[in-house]
């Protein structure tokens, strides 16, 4: 400005306006010495990616790290404007399909940048083919500039010899993805074994420690619901029904009450505001082995680190750890809900209550299943169970039975066998838990020895084998066959052999289980059959022609076994 006196003067004010109209200036001169030097000017777009995988390198490889690295160069090359930024937090760097790279090549194809900028190369990717291609191919036909700033990569500035460096750099990023992702499986599958949970969210009913993030503790409101859903399918009810009671009890589906505990929790079965109890739900609840304590994980996985998608595994490759955490659920309850799953087939049309003897009843001649059906006489019905083979015409007899007189039937020999099995538990009680249990090894020692005696006769065939091929007395075709006959044998006895020796280990260790007798008390005196009993106590019901039947009871080589004991026992 002028002043009065006709001098010239610079107005400072608060004393910044000086240095910044200063800058200003010097900027202008150097950009105007930039273009006149012909260097070009470029919009850029910053990418920043963090893996969960960059594990001890997570703080120079984070996101503010990143931009700062990125920043700074900027400072030093004027002549690249950012006008964009992109990140992915939490992206394997095997994987292109990244929200965040995916506005990266938005932003190049609608020609709003001409530059990409990242801090290394392995910050793009660590695949080296498809790393490769964005560099030489696709960048490159879009007009791209890149820069990884940290690797002296510029596509403006290649220098010889790069065509060799940078595929080197992009097959180094690839094998150290390729080897982390083998140490994180590794490290996973021993987690898995020592009985460490490894899921996101715990399974309704528990919920992780404050303690110990990977170790399941029951969550007691949640927990009283699961007993609940169990206790309502022994009683006979549907998944439907049960979850229709759920609903109406205003009782929180497994998801909404997740995120009522503050959990992020999120589903894709979720189709409303709030979710609800399913058919669905209930029968995920009702198989799960998680709440007698069992843990099973690495049902599912990837078949390697450049593959995203999970894939079921076989169930042999599945980690599983018994008696892990608390049960909700005893296993006699979880193993007769099993069996009543496999069983269920109709209910009965008003209260939604599966049949006693529903999926129980089978045609003694052909095994087929007998199905019940019912027919209208006058103003009366009538309902049977009749053979399904001759139902579809293929033969047998109908074997009908009407299913009172049957379920009356079916009731008198629980009954019965009830009080066998409560009186053989009051015997064994008598006689002491030590001597069953010495009763029980020695059974066991007995067994193991015949299984010896037979694997060394296996294995001494196997060997006379190998001198017949000697002598000639049979072909290469015929001892192959036999060779592979009693291999098979001698396997499958030294599997009976192992096995049998883990049950006396078992034996000594632990007491012998006789818990599934002590439930059966709750069942004296019953005057009706329910779902319940008949699970509980029945395998199969064959009804012959005759109309006579023929029940196969649970649990009964285990009863055969304890009167074996008694009735050494009285020799003794």
């Amino acid at each position: 400005m002028v002043n009065e006196d006709g001098q010239s003067s610079i107005r400072t004010g608060t004393g910044n306006e000086f240095p910044e109209i200063i800058r200003r200036f010097v900027m202008a001169l150097y950009f105007d010495g930039q273009k006149t030097l012909g260097l070009e000017q470029y919009d850029a777009v910053a990418y920043y990616r963090l893996s969960k995988d960059d594990g001890a390198k997570h703080e120079s490889d984070s996101i503010a790290n990143q931009r700062k690295v990125i920043r700074a160069f900027l400072q030093n090359n004027p002549n690249i404007h950012l006008v964009e930024e992109a990140q992915d937090d939490g992206y394997t760097g095997t994987n292109f399909d990244r929200p965040g790279f995916r506005s990266v090549l938005h932003a190049i194809q609608s020609k709003r940048v001409n530059c990409v900028i990242v801090k290394d190369l392995s910050r793009l990717g660590r695949e080296y083919i498809e790393t490769g291609k964005y560099l030489e191919m696709i960048f490159p036909s879009f007009g791209v500039r890149f820069i990884a700033i940290n690797d002296d990569v510029d596509s403006e500035n290649s220098r010889a010899g790069d065509d060799i460096i940078i595929p080197v750099k992009n097959i180094m990023n690839e094998a150290y993805c390729r080897e982390l992702s083998k140490k994180l499986r590794r490290q996973f599958q021993i987690q898995r074994g020592n009985g460490e949970f490894l899921g996101a969210f715990a399974n309704y009913g528990y919920c992780k420690s404050p303690d110990d993030k990977h170790k399941l503790v029951v969550d007691d409101y949640a927990a009283e619901v699961v007993r609940g859903i169990f206790s309502l399918k022994l009683q006979g009810y549907n998944q439907q029904a049960i979850a229709d009671f759920l609903n109406n009890e205003k009782v929180l589906s497994p998801a909404d009450y997740k995120r009522s505990q503050g959990l992020k929790y999120k589903t894709g079965f979720r189709t409303s505001s709030q979710s609800r109890w399913s058919a669905v739900s209930i029968s995920r609840i009702l198989t799960n082995p998680i709440y007698i304590g069992r843990l099973v994980q690495g049902k599912r996985g990837t078949p390697n680190y450049k593959i995203k998608t999970m894939r079921m595994r076989e169930e042999k490759d599945w980690v599983v750890v018994e008696n892990n955490h608390a049960p909700i659920i005893e296993p006699l309850t979880f193993t007769l809900v099993q069996r009543m799953l496999e069983r269920d087939t109709r209910t009965a049309p008003q209260n939604e209550i599966v049949y006693p003897l529903s999926g129980m009843v089978f045609c003694a001649d052909c095994k087929a299943s007998m199905l019940r059906r019912t027919v209208r006489r006058g103003n009366k019905v009538f309902s049977y169970y009749v053979c399904s083979t001759n139902k579809r015409g293929n033969g047998c007899s109908s074997h009908s039975f009407e299913c009172g007189k049957l379920e009356q039937a079916v009731l008198r020999a629980i009954t019965k066998q009830i009080d066998i099995i409560l009186d053989t538990d009051e015997l064994l009680k008598a006689m002491g838990k030590s001597k069953i249990e010495n009763a029980h090894i020695k059974r066991l020692n007995l067994a193991i020895a015949q299984k010896n005696s037979e694997l060394d006769r296996y294995r001494d065939f196997r060997m006379k084998l190998y001198e017949a091929l000697n002598d000639d007395l049979i072909d290469r075709d015929e001892y192959e066959r036999m060779r592979g006959k009693y291999a098979g044998m001698i396997e499958e006895t030294e599997r009976v052999i192992r096995q049998l020796s883990a049950d006396r280990e078992n034996s000594l260790a632990n007491s012998t289980p006789r818990d599934w007798m002590a439930s059966i008390a709750e069942f004296r005196g019953i005057t009706e059959l329910s779902r319940e009993v008949v699970i509980t106590l029945v395998d199969k019901i064959y009804v012959y022609k005759d109309k006579h039947i023929r029940i196969d009871f649970n649990f009964r080589n285990e009863l055969a076994y304890y009167k074996e004991i008694l009735q050494q026992k009285e020799v003794g």
